[in-house]
């Protein structure tokens, strides 16, 4: 089969983003011919000739060789001027027909709510049902949709959450529609969807988000990252570094691990505040921070760490947090993080009350170095919950969903 996974763009550390070109990673792991349709931005920033887009005859380009580390298709796309600045793919219907009778899709993911992606595939797929009926064509794409909607958008951005709120009152209707599956990456998300009359039998709740890649490393071996040489363990962060992942709060926790002994916080990522954050981290020594993406530095950061965090005022997605899990590492993450969601409190790592609950979490760092023998519990129960939750399960899912 021909599967197009689309987004507003790709990415190396934030998760809904990166969550399509998993997914892509799936269906070509299952055998089949899969490609990450998106815009020129990569990270918020060009990740192609823009000139080569924007003069191709069919609106966009094939990159095999791809930053985003899958077979894309970069199309012709801009990015809005006036706040909340948001990424949309222009003239796209006529672009995805042009794909379309190329490459002859059997199906089309989209990742992501509040741009222009899911209206357009939506409107592209209400008229192909129209010609289907009418005998113009033999049969239409799949229709699956990833909302990631991620419940209300901070407080501080009223200008985002109130384009939010007329996205799902104007748009979102409209694209449930013509959904043939629906996913929703939580329970609350899942409730969410039926509160706009989606038949429960359209919903898929889904948990299975390991990268493929990642999942392939856990069983061999992976050195330890070099930058902690010198340290007795480490708690580690990966993801977007921007105000909404509270960079703030994890030098507050590097502080506190200091004071705990030989420890260290590494944090993975990039991003706007990058630079807010080295300079907050300066002078403290114990703080590393990697901007190395590839996927075994990632897999070896996971595997040697103590314990992962996630301290967002705002994560809507937050699948990183099964892949710690699917290493045996337990997790840590405030309500305001869906990764709270894939954690059993206690069991296999812990909920925070908030996302500046410092205190919660260095408190139960201190535990599982005082007592080994839990954090080995929870390393096992960590482990079998997120065994299968690879995505390649996921893509077996919606595949069965389109053979029936």
């Amino acid at each position: 089969m021909n599967i197009a996974v689309v987004a507003p763009q790709s990415s190396h550390w934030e998760d809904t983003y990166r969550a399509a070109a998993v997914l892509v990673k799936a269906f070509l792991k299952l055998g089949h011919k899969s490609w990450l349709i998106t815009s020129i931005f990569h990270d918020g920033r060009p990740a192609v000739d823009v000139d080569a887009v924007e003069k191709s005859e069919g609106g966009y380009v094939v990159v095999e060789g791809d930053v985003s580390g899958v077979p894309a298709i970069r199309v012709i796309s801009g990015r809005s001027l006036v706040p909340p600045s948001v990424i949309y793919l222009r003239n796209f219907p006529r672009v995805l027909n042009a794909i379309d009778e190329a490459y002859g899709l059997d199906a089309v993911v989209v990742v992501s709510s509040f741009w222009n992606g899911p209206e357009d595939v939506a409107r592209w797929i209400s008229i192909k049902k129209s010609l289907l009926t009418i005998g113009e064509v033999s049969k239409r794409p799949f229709f699956v949709y990833v909302p990631v909607l991620g419940g209300r958008a901070p407080l501080k951005k009223p200008m985002e959450a109130a384009s939010r709120v007329m996205w799902s009152t104007l748009y979102l209707p409209q694209v449930l529609q013509q959904v043939d599956v629906v996913v929703a990456v939580s329970s609350n998300e899942f409730y969410d969807l039926r509160q706009y009359r989606v038949p429960e039998d359209k919903i898929v709740e889904c948990r299975d988000w390991v990268d493929p890649d990642v999942a392939e490393l856990a069983g061999g071996q992976l050195e330890r990252p070099k930058q902690a040489e010198g340290y007795d363990f480490y708690v580690s962060y990966i993801g977007p570094l921007d105000e909404d992942r509270n960079i703030r709060g994890l030098i507050k926790v590097a502080e506190r691990i200091a004071s705990m002994g030989n420890g260290a916080l590494i944090v993975a990522g990039a991003g706007e505040a990058e630079e807010k954050f080295r300079r907050e981290a300066e002078g403290r020594k114990n703080v590393i921070l990697i901007r190395e993406h590839g996927i075994r530095t990632i897999a070896s950061i996971i595997r040697w760490s103590l314990a992962g965090v996630d301290l967002a005022f705002y994560e809507p997605m937050g699948i990183r947090a099964l892949e710690y899990l699917y290493f045996g590492v337990p997790y840590a993450a405030p309500p305001t993080s869906n990764a709270a969601y894939f954690i059993t409190n206690g069991v296999d790592g812990i909920h925070l009350e908030s996302a500046n609950d410092i205190e919660g979490f260095v408190n139960w760092v201190s535990t599982i170095l005082r007592e080994p023998e839990l954090r080995d519990e929870m390393s096992l129960k960590a482990r079998k919950k997120a065994t299968e939750r690879t995505a390649v399960k996921l893509a077996e899912t919606l595949l069965m969903r389109l053979a029936s």
